[in-house]
């Protein structure tokens, strides 16, 4: 039995505007009381956070990331210290569990400056763009835009497993991740829309969200831009809107910053990034002595913002 996770649970409602039906979807498929770590006093849990498992594609491998989520602490015992004690735990736990990344998303501009001072640093941006739908738009004969509920979930994960293994570095997501995301998107007002084939075969999909005169993109998966653009004009016909922003890999300057990361495991990934790096002028005895945070960066490859991840809980 988890004694702690009432408390948690209130401590989270303090600390977050989260409503009652995702606090309940988190703890009814995402927490376990093992990637749990708080810190007590007198009995009450005063300060959490949680330690999410993931995997990486890295390069043609797959490697372990522990995502720091829901980090919070009581009003009342805020500036002694407690989250860093808690997160300079976090990285004892994912050492001993051989986890080679963290990484976290601030919740807050001034976060960021925070967690750079715990070793983290920028890792992950996105670019934004807009569509608008032009007055007059055709449809496509063999292609068909459906709800999530028309293909299998089998078929549904299956292209979205084939689109994120394509991305050189992402934050991949499992079948039972990508089920909790559905049901966060429909929890939270947001809609999936699938395109279909003759075959009647996955081969694009968005995720969005309504916001105001236009709706929000947080992912976008498609074979070939004919069908990136259908997906764009049905989202935003359905909604009733003239335009999409939608989130995109990097695309040049002024990307937005997302998340951060620290390596943890650098042997691991040293070993690994220099096996994929062949015309590198660095050897591994260079990387080794690099600080962590430049050592992050340039194994993330963060000057050509190679890293991404997307539909996290953020």
């Amino acid at each position: 039995m988890d004694n702690n996770k009432s408390q948690l649970i209130d401590l989270w409602r303090t600390s977050f505007n989260d409503s009652e039906a995702f606090i309940k979807l988190f703890f009814d498929r995402i927490y376990k009381k093992e990637n749990a770590l708080f810190i007590e006093k007198d009995g009450k849990i005063v300060s959490a956070l949680q330690m999410l498992p993931y995997v990486m594609n890295y390069y043609g491998t797959e490697i372990s990331v522990s995502y720091i989520y829901a980090a919070c602490t009581y009003p009342s015992e805020r500036g002694q210290g407690l989250m860093r004690q808690l997160i300079q735990k976090a990285f004892e736990v994912m050492k001993s569990r051989k986890v080679a990344l963290t990484v976290i998303i601030p919740a807050d501009p001034w976060l960021f400056d925070y967690y750079r001072d715990l070793g983290y640093t920028e890792a992950f941006d996105y670019s934004e763009e807009t569509y608008i739908r032009a007055s007059e738009t055709a449809g496509e004969q063999d292609l068909l835009v459906v709800p999530p509920e028309v293909p299998s979930l089998e078929s549904l994960y299956r292209f979205f497993d084939k689109k994120q293994r394509e991305r050189t570095c992402y934050v991949l997501h499992s079948q039972d991740d990508f089920t909790t995301i559905l049901r966060d998107l429909q929890i939270s007002g947001g809609q999936l829309l699938t395109a279909l084939d003759i075959q009647n075969e996955p081969v694009g999909m968005v995720f969005f969200y309504p916001a105001g005169d236009h709706i929000y993109i947080r992912e976008l998966m498609y074979e070939n831009d004919r069908i990136k653009n259908l997906l764009l004009q049905e989202a935003t016909t359905q909604s009733q809107v003239g335009k999409a922003v939608y989130r995109t890999l990097f695309t040049g300057p002024g990307t937005v910053p997302l998340g951060m990361a620290r390596v943890l495991d650098r042997d691991r990934i040293i070993h690994h990034w220099v096996s994929t790096h062949e015309n590198s002028v660095l050897n591994i005895g260079e990387l080794r002595e690099m600080d962590t945070q430049s050592l992050t960066r340039l194994l993330l490859d963060y000057q050509g913002r190679e890293a991404y991840m997307s539909l996290m809980f953020d």
